[in-house]
């Protein structure tokens, strides 16, 4: 923090936790538009366990990744989160409009609260959606489809590649997106 605020230790740095009751919750992104890249959610949860802060992961695109996946699952064992919302039409092939709000194990409040402060913003119709959906593929499908993705993602990175040589362009590597 800025200097003369009373928030730094003798070599003017802040103290780590002092104003951590400050702090309503930290908020991550895992999946973006490139190229921005993931924040680092096992550092931050790590360092919200330490300080006792909340913290909330922004996973819209994420369920997708089993990277990403895996990054949220090392998060919840190794620090704190809180809760994790994750879009239902960018991850679960359903129309627009729902999201999954998961809580941290044992606060089953967190979900009835986001329900709670968003009234009348939130239907059944796409959780429906999304039920239908995922029981209509089961887990052999639900695999199928992940893995069909990632297929299909790497023969379009390769096409684009093929085609930005062409033109003489190139592609930008974002290897955290």
């Amino acid at each position: 923090g800025p200097k003369g605020k009373g928030n730094e230790n003798e070599g003017g740095e802040a103290n780590e936790g002092e104003r951590a009751s400050e702090v309503l919750c930290v908020l991550t992104t895992t999946s973006c538009f490139a190229p921005r890249a993931s924040d680092k959610v096992v550092d931050v949860a790590k360092a919200c366990k330490a300080l006792g802060v909340p913290h909330v992961i922004n996973n819209a695109y994420g369920v997708q990744c089993a990277t990403i996946c895996g990054d949220i699952t090392s998060a919840w064992r190794k620090g704190r989160v809180d809760a994790v919302v994750q879009s239902t039409d960018k991850n679960f092939a359903v129309p627009v409009g729902g999201a999954v709000v998961i809580g941290r194990k044992g606060c089953v409040d967190i979900p009835r609260l986001v329900d709670k402060n968003y009234p009348g913003r939130a239907s059944m119709s796409p959780l429906l959606d999304v039920a239908i959906t995922l029981l209509a593929l089961g887990r052999k499908g639900w695999r199928q489809l992940l893995e069909k993705r990632q297929e299909m993602f790497l023969r379009l990175k390769e096409a684009l590649a093929r085609l930005a040589e062409r033109l003489g362009e190139r592609g930008l590597e974002t290897p955290g997106n």
